[in-house]
């Protein structure tokens, strides 16, 4: 069952599309470069979604989640491409790569990317230690929830035209073509079912449990936020704002079971960043009424401090149903009140010092 389809990312390709056609030389190369990456990633992470949801979107026994970024309180997050829940609570988690002239993979485990330009292979990070780093992410997400520790497999999924250069003495038997990805995926778990059955470990099935677990992780989904602006240094103080794109609602469905809707949040809207939904709400302060704020952290958590009285706030947030507690989390100089039980992220506040 289709759980979370994958997040719409044209917003982010028109501003810098919109970047790339206001930058000077000095930046222009840089902004080619990010918007070559994005696409060839959209690319690869569209046709695998694809062929992922062809074989399991209708699957009693296989919960399909793309595009879900996790993110701890620790700092550490995980983007996952695409993420796998069967039945019998084992999850799979996939990482795609678009390699448009084939990969590389040597004696030490490491990947070098063909240069078609240059006629040579180039380093690049390891999508195995990358995914291995979701795995762990993910791992401590499901314990918060307060769920025991699954069995985890980790793949990394390539274009079928990629050419893969294997290494004998290293095992990349996790790299597959995104073609043959379902009779890996059949063979792992008939695989795990016959250890199981000789171990005398068979799990009970955990079918009832595959909407509740889906939408758990979706609250826990953050979106990424990127200012391009701000990384490429072409902030523009009086830019028009471009429409805020809103992306249509996540349903889960399971079986006859009625559909679960989670909305997903809306496109903050700036001219060039990406972001969840936006609080419109212009704080002052309560003595003096100026605007120039910023929240600090203290004693008793998160306040509002006065730059020109120095008078000090709290900063409260409550999403106003009963039960519900809702909290600020803080990314570099932006704040986001968030509600886990309505699944909800809104920017709140953005730090001007």
């Amino acid at each position: 069952m289709l759980c979370k389809k994958p997040d719409d990312k044209q917003a982010a390709v028109a501003v810098l599309e919109n970047l790339l056609a206001r930058a000077g030389s000095n930046k222009k190369a840089a902004i080619e470069r990010e918007l070559h990456i994005m696409r060839a990633g959209i690319k690869g992470e569209r046709e695998a979604a694809y062929l992922i949801d062809f074989h399991l979107k209708d699957s009693r026994k296989t919960a399909v989640l793309h595009d879900l970024r996790l993110q701890l309180d620790d700092g550490r997050v995980a983007q996952i491409d695409h993420l796998l829940i069967h039945q019998t609570y084992r999850f799979y988690v996939l990482e795609t790569k678009h390699f448009s002239h084939g990969v590389k993979i040597t004696d030490e485990g490491e990947f070098l990317r063909w240069n078609d330009w240059k006629k040579t292979y180039e380093g690049m990070p390891s999508p195995i230690e990358q995914n291995e780093r979701h795995v762990l992410v993910l791992k401590k997400a499901l314990a918060m929830m307060g769920l025991p520790e699954p069995a985890v497999e980790s793949m990394i999924l390539v274009a079928p035209q990629a050419r893969i250069d294997r290494s004998k003495k290293f095992n990349s038997s996790m790299v597959i073509k995104a073609d043959q990805f379902l009779t890996a995926y059949q063979k792992n778990l008939d695989s795990a079912n016959v250890l199981s059955m000789i171990s005398g470990l068979v799990r009970t099935t955990f079918s009832e449990s595959l909407v509740d677990i889906s939408r758990k992780l979706l609250r826990m989904h953050r979106p990424i936020l990127v200012d391009y602006e701000a990384k490429f240094g072409m902030r523009q103080d009086h830019a028009l704002p471009l429409p805020a794109l809103e992306q249509g609602p996540i349903s889960i469905e399971f079986g006859n079971t009625p559909a679960v809707t989670a909305v997903a949040p809306v496109s903050e809207p700036a001219s060039t960043a990406v972001a969840l939904s936006v609080e419109t709400t212009v704080h002052a302060c309560k003595k003096c009424r100026s605007a120039k704020l910023s929240i600090q952290y203290g004693k008793f958590g998160y306040y509002f401090k006065c730059s020109d009285c120095d008078a000090n706030a709290p900063a409260k947030v409550a999403c106003g149903k009963d039960g519900h507690r809702e909290r600020l989390r803080k990314d570099g100089k932006r704040f986001y009140r968030e509600c886990q039980d309505c699944a909800s992220s809104s920017l709140y506040f953005v730090n001007q010092d």
